[in-house]
């Protein structure tokens, strides 16, 4: 667990190879065998979307080297890495009763223990250590006293995960160390800059953001949810523009605890991972030398691939044109 700077471990684990380089694009080198780390966000039942998405990423065989999450997105990660299935992954989401796992307490620093929720997901993880997940995962988390994000690369699972679901207000922070520590998704809505960290050649994020609607909120946990989802709305903008390509399932419309729509959820992903696979394909190898033999021109294919993808995601480097709503690469 560090703030900033990966292990010892993962600096081994994730030393690069001389695999020799395609070519540079965008001022970006990119291996013949890119490095992908994707970065899953918070997003609570919208985070379901995340299975959908790493369903495609199985089926079209795009590499994986790693996964950072926040909230949801870590407890996805933590269960797909732990060995989980993903169709049985997908069966307990949309099976299981969540708002029975609330354990109510008299509120001092939260709403709810966690104990039930964390008693489903130590199933879902086998009690793994961090260490022992296949591919690697890193949780984030947000040190309540300093304000900074701390990040578990290392050891048990289980205060990790607990640490990066405690949205502040509902769940009782976690007391770690000289930590006491709430929901990721207060400093790293959408992990990208800590999965580039991870010694990713390219960054892949999934943002499952709720959209800000003039709805009123309905209880105290929606109140709680979207004073949070506002409040970070800005921040993720910033933290989307550090990813290399950003997936955005259609899942905006979904509360953050509608986990009776986790079904149209894991779908949602499920599509918007479909609709961006001519980008992730053209991304993993989508430029050829330029006439000097050094530099780069742009793949007119890849460019046809965004302006097909329509709204599920976009594409950052500078400088930029717009292609509908995805940002398209130009040199």
């Amino acid at each position: 667990m560090s703030h900033r700077t990966p292990g010892a471990y993962n600096k081994l684990r994730f030393a690069r190879k001389n695999s020799g380089f395609s070519c540079m694009f965008g001022g970006m080198v990119v291996p013949q065998s890119p490095r992908v780390v994707w970065a899953l966000g918070g997003g609570g039942a919208r985070g379901l979307a995340h299975l959908g998405v790493l369903r495609v990423l199985e089926e079209e065989k795009i590499p994986i080297s790693g996964l950072v999450g926040t909230s949801m997105g870590a407890v996805v990660a933590a269960a797909y890495a732990a060995g989980g299935k993903l169709d049985y992954l997908s069966r307990v989401a949309t099976a299981l009763s969540w708002e029975q796992l609330w354990d109510f307490r008299f509120p001092r620093l939260g709403l709810i223990n966690g104990e039930k929720i964390m008693a489903v997901l130590r199933l879902l993880t086998k009690k793994k250590k961090l260490e022992e997940l296949n591919p690697p995962v890193w949780v984030v988390a947000t040190d309540l006293l300093t304000g900074t994000e701390v990040v578990f690369k290392e050891g048990s699972l289980e205060p990790a995960i607990r640490a990066t679901i405690s949205i502040p207000g509902v769940f009782i922070p976690v007391k770690h160390g000289n930590y006491l520590l709430v929901d990721g998704g207060v400093v790293a809505g959408v992990p990208a800059g800590i999965a580039r960290q991870m010694g990713a050649d390219l960054v892949i994020a999934v943002n499952v953001s709720y959209d800000l609607t003039p709805l009123p909120p309905g209880n105290i946990f929606e109140v709680l949810m979207k004073t949070a989802e506002i409040m970070g709305a800005r921040l993720k903008e910033v933290q989307v523009a550090q990813a290399d390509l950003v997936i955005t399932p259609r899942v905006g419309h979904v509360g953050t605890v509608h986990f009776s729509r986790a079904a149209d959820c894991i779908t949602a992903g499920e599509e918007a991972a479909r609709r961006m696979l001519p980008v992730i394909r053209r991304l993993l190898g989508r430029t050829h030398p330029g006439p000097d033999g050094c530099g780069c021109v742009q793949d007119e294919a890849f460019t046809r691939a965004c302006d097909n993808a329509g709204p599920a995601g976009s594409v950052k480097n500078t400088p930029q044109e717009t292609a509908g709503d995805t940002f398209v690469n130009v040199g």
